[in-house]
């Protein structure tokens, strides 16, 4: 660089241009070495590449890339920090204040994160993403009724194609506020668009058991079996309707299989029951033909 410029300039470098080149290329070497490694998976070694270019030169990309590759051992704290200095560098930035904020949600810093969603809608109030995150945070807080708003505000700004995480987000919402049928028209925008979805086929079930429709939604669980196997709930909705049906050893059947495929997740599912489930796990308890403790 230094006889480049001193041939087509006449000028010799200052030694003032030759650290700060000397530097330049000491940061270029640390982060694209720390790149280079990330790359293979080797991220202690990354991280300690991207500190010393970050000692060398303020850069918002390399904080980027440093805020990254914290997330990726859950530093999340130390990533936060990170991408707070480069929201500072870029404050019009709507991908480091989304990304900041979605960081906000996983540590469950609502508050923060929705000053970030708001500083985005005035960047540019046209991202179906940041309703959708703000979606997010009100259904973690519990206010269904805003979360619900904000799925259909973000549904509504992406016009390429649907907004699948937006759609299935609402259809959840929906389904807990006992709005079945809207909740099922949600679930059938977007299951064509995945078919082997097992989530969107549970949630369809779901939908078609609460509008009395059992053996649609005994087809839809059936199939959830099949692409997951590993799906615990879809055992015991399937068990719910046989033993609302009467079928009491197809139940006993079905829970068995659950069971041997996943006793550990099965035992742990969380969420709400129905009388029918209830009876089911009853039941069952009662009958407890091979010995097990169902448990749920």
């Amino acid at each position: 660089m230094g006889f480049f410029k001193t041939l087509f300039t006449g000028k010799e470098e200052t030694e003032e241009e030759k650290q700060e080149q000397k530097v330049k290329n000491q940061f270029d070497v640390f982060k694209y070495d720390g790149i280079q490694a990330q790359r293979i998976g080797q991220i202690d070694y990354a991280l300690e590449c991207y500190k010393r270019a970050l000692d060398l030169q303020d850069d918002p990309e390399t904080r980027m890339i440093y805020a990254n590759a914290l997330m990726s051992k859950d530093n999340l704290e130390a990533a936060a920090e990170q991408l707070e200095k480069v929201r500072e560098a870029t404050p019009q930035d709507i991908n480091v204040l989304l990304t900041l904020a979605e960081l906000y949600f996983q540590m469950e810093q609502y508050e923060p994160m929705e000053a970030l969603c708001n500083e985005a809608l005035q960047v540019d109030d046209t991202i179906a993403a940041t309703h959708y995150l703000m979606a997010k945070m009100y259904k973690a807080k519990k206010d269904v009724i805003n979360a619900v708003a904000q799925c259909t505000l973000a549904i509504s700004k992406q016009h390429d194609q649907p907004y699948a995480e937006a759609y299935f987000l609402r259809a959840q919402l929906l389904l807990e506020m006992q709005q079945f049928t809207e909740a099922e028209a949600d679930i059938d925008v977007i299951l064509p668009l995945e078919e082997e979805n097992d989530e969107y086929m549970m949630l369809k079930g779901e939908c078609c058991e609460a509008l009395q429709k059992p053996e649609e939604a005994k087809t839809y669980y059936n199939k959830v079996k099949e692409i997951n196997p590993y799906n615990t709930k879809a055992y015991i909705r399937l068990g719910a309707i046989l033993m609302a049906e009467g079928k009491k050893d197809e139940a006993a059947a079905i829970v068995e299989e659950g069971l041997q495929l996943a006793p550990e997740e099965l035992k742990n599912v969380n969420g709400e029951y129905t009388n029918v489930e209830q009876e089911m796990h009853d039941a069952y308890k009662a009958m407890d033909p091979l010995g097990f403790n169902v448990g749920i």
